[in-house]
């Protein structure tokens, strides 16, 4: 209800700065990013949804996931485009037990003709949806519930009812059945979980948890007890996004709503400093919320949409991927147990050149997500990718180190780790650049926000 009045509702110097001198228009779609300008180390950067709903859900599509017992077609259809359009490369299927539970295992990634299985030891553990241009997406299945088990190589033990009791639990029995099919162990909604029983899931088996997720941020209960911030205070400044008679940009709407997510962070930092923690964006798209039709004649809630807003890179060893080979799941799980990847806000653009890594003594690189010896982190500040939208004034682009959560220095370069600690890094961008995209008056929006999260190392 409340994302239906929503649709009727109305100095500091930069530390490194974007100088193409090029525009760039509007897309609905991601930038790809040409291998010229992406050097990490021999690693493969793969976009990816890592929380995300299909008609397996019970309350996706309008609450209507599966009409006279059958799946709901439009709505599929909606879902396989825009995996497509997006330009993602992975996307992990989030169901809730309600439905997906029910269903056997090899129908969880919603096969087609024209797909290829991923097979593992010759058995399919996902599927390569084939898009229109010839790419193939990864689609890998999982279960959202009070935990999260993504990549599933096949359903926990049990018939359809006891299948749904279980992922409906988080006690040790349960934790070890969901770990025992292969799957990574994840959390959603980390805004609303206490510390103490956060340690005690990873402690039995968690690998990553949410360091933001979408519906906590539009939804007033959440945004208000679990994040402390004002439940309605947003809505005044979406209006021209999502008015008729406004002119800024539909999809960027999520500028106006975007916050740091401060409980979920700090429950990150915790338990990176206890042990490896993967942390990751939830997109949580359901179609669900708004199917008010907006000006670019799309619904405002479209699985495109909200897929554009965000998404998760995870840095795939060169020895489980290869440049221009369909993405695996060996590489995908291998990748988010390690914690090798980082948060990308890409509303405000999509990132080149990115790059943060640790040099010991000796001169060997530890990557994203690795314990590693003190040395040197060396910070490369990202510049927007040739294809990111933009106009001709470049955003002012910003990093800062935090060591256990609390600010330790500021910019790119090299800086010098002689202490244990959790370091991360995180990227600001003020979006000058997208000031031609943003309506009559854009200077609402033209404030610092996080554009990345590059996950931490943890040095000894």
């Amino acid at each position: 209800m409340l994302l239906l009045a929503l649709a009727h509702a109305c100095t500091k110097a930069p530390e490194a700065v974007d100088t193409a001198p090029q525009t760039v228009p509007f897309s609905r779609t991601l930038a790809r990013i040409d291998p010229s300008e992406q050097d990490l180390g021999g690693y493969i950067a793969a976009r990816s949804i890592l929380h995300l709903h299909s008609p397996w859900s019970h309350d996706a599509c309008d609450g209507d996931p599966l009409p006279d017992g059958a799946p709901n077609a439009p709505c599929l259809a909606d879902l396989r485009a825009a995996i497509c359009d997006v330009g993602l490369d992975v996307a992990s299927l989030t169901d809730h037990p309600t439905h997906a539970a029910a269903q056997d295992y090899d129908t969880l990634t919603w096969a087609a003709e024209g797909d290829r299985p991923e097979l593992l030891d010759g058995v399919a553990v996902g599927n390569h949806v084939r898009c229109a241009d010839g790419r193939l997406v990864l689609v890998l299945p999982g279960i959202e519930d009070t935990l999260m088990p993504q990549g599933l190589r096949r359903h926990v033990e049990g018939d359809a009812a006891a299948r749904d009791a279980l992922y409906n639990r988080r006690d040790d029995e349960a934790i070890a059945a969901m770990v025992a099919t292969g799957a990574v162990l994840t959390l959603a909604h980390t805004e609303g979980e206490e510390i103490a029983e956060l340690t005690r899931l990873q402690d039995a088996g968690l690998v990553g948890l949410e360091a933001f997720n979408l519906h906590a941020m539009v939804d007033p209960n959440i945004r208000e007890e679990s994040l402390g911030l004002d439940s309605l205070s947003w809505l005044s400044d979406i209006a021209d996004f999502t008015n008729p008679d406004g002119v800024a940009e539909p999809d960027l709407l999520f500028l106006a709503v975007v916050q740091e997510q401060a409980p979920s962070i700090l429950a990150w930092d915790t338990l990176s400093a206890q042990g490896p923690t993967f942390g990751f964006a939830g997109t949580d798209a359901h179609q669900n919320a708004l199917p008010i039709i907006m000006r670019d004649g799309e619904r405002g809630d479209s699985y495109r949409r909200m897929m554009r807003w965000f998404s998760n890179w995870l840095l795939l060893s060169p020895q489980d991927a290869a440049p221009g080979e369909a993405v695996t799941a060996q590489a995908v799980e291998a990748a988010q147990r390690a914690g090798r990847g980082y948060i990308v806000f890409e509303a405000f653009g999509t990132p080149a050149d990115f790059d943060v890594a640790l040099y010991d003594d000796a001169g060997a690189r530890y990557e994203i997500g690795a314990d590693a010896p003190t040395g040197e982190l060396r910070v490369r500040c990202p510049r927007l990718a040739a294809l990111s939208p933009r106009g001709l004034t470049p955003p002012e682009i910003s990093a800062q180190v935090l060591k256990d959560g609390q600010p330790f220095a500021q910019g790119c370069g090299a800086h010098t780790l002689t202490e244990p600690g959790v370091y991360r890094v995180v990227f600001t961008i003020t979006p000058l650049h997208l000031s031609p995209f943003l309506g009559a008056d854009p200077a609402p929006h033209m404030r610092e926000a996080v554009w990345i999260y590059a996950n931490p190392h943890r040095v000894r």
